[in-house]
């Protein structure tokens, strides 16, 4: 005779044996500001602090939920004496300038960018003089986009990657836009940093699968979409918009 006791406890060792695999839980991840620009390289004449954003589990990214986390309305700019709010330009999702607006004479003024809460973001001189660098625009070879289907436990999704091949990544460059054409009309979709001397294979989206997040409107060029793509230097200066591509 079998114990009532015993059935159950074999009944329950036989289903843990045959019960799918553990996945951990994806910790909470969050979006923050990420700043780009160089402390030490003065800001020239048209340029400003690009910001742009990362990943985090610091709960006190908090604050940045539900906006862009590059983009900032309540951040201010100390220029010199003078506390000023700056002129904010959004670039692409997750990616902006924020810029010091005239300067006052030909000698280098200290400009401070304070988050919402005045808290420093970054220090830097700029100046009131234009600098000869300028950027090209891209020379592209091709643009591919890859959807690869996953199977992770109870999440099942496509991880989309695109891949934007140039001939090489010029100096000063810190950025690549891709924006999407429509005639006369250009749309930023997503963009990724860059440094020279990096492989010409940029990849410029990867969306972020089961744990990862980013911010609203960043978008994977899709297959047969028409984009044109744009450097970006570290004080938020674009360049020429590159001749048209087709995504494959």
């Amino acid at each position: 005779m079998v114990h009532r006791s015993s059935l159950v406890a074999v009944i329950v060792a036989l289903a843990l044996c045959h019960a799918s695999p553990a996945y951990p839980k994806c910790a909470r991840v969050l979006l923050a500001p990420q700043l780009i620009t160089h402390a030490a390289d003065p800001i020239p004449a048209g340029g400003g602090v690009l910001i742009g954003f990362t990943e985090t589990t610091d709960d006190s990214a908090e604050t940045f939920a539900g906006h862009d986390p590059a983009m900032n309305a309540d951040w201010t700019l100390v220029v010199g004496k003078r506390k000023t709010r700056p002129r904010l330009e959004q670039l692409a999702p997750g990616l902006a300038v924020y810029r010091p607006g005239a300067l006052r004479g030909t000698r280098p003024t200290q400009v401070v960018l304070r988050d919402g809460k005045g808290a420093k973001v970054g220090a830097f001189s700029a100046s009131s003089r234009a600098d000869a660098a300028s950027l090209p625009a891209p020379s592209v070879k091709r643009v591919t986009s890859t959807a690869v289907a996953q199977d992770k436990g109870r999440w099942r999704g496509t991880v989309t990657t695109t891949v934007v091949e140039v001939d090489q990544i010029p100096d000063r460059a810190a950025a690549l836009i891709a924006y999407r054409q429509d005639g006369n009309n250009t749309t930023a979709l997503t963009w990724a940093r860059v440094a020279v001397g990096s492989s010409p294979a940029i990849e410029i989206y990867a969306s972020p699968g089961k744990c990862g997040t980013e911010p609203e409107g960043l978008t994977a060029p899709a297959p047969g979409v028409t984009v044109v793509l744009a450097w970006v230097d570290q004080f938020g200066r674009r360049s020429p918009l590159s001749t048209p591509s087709v995504v494959k």
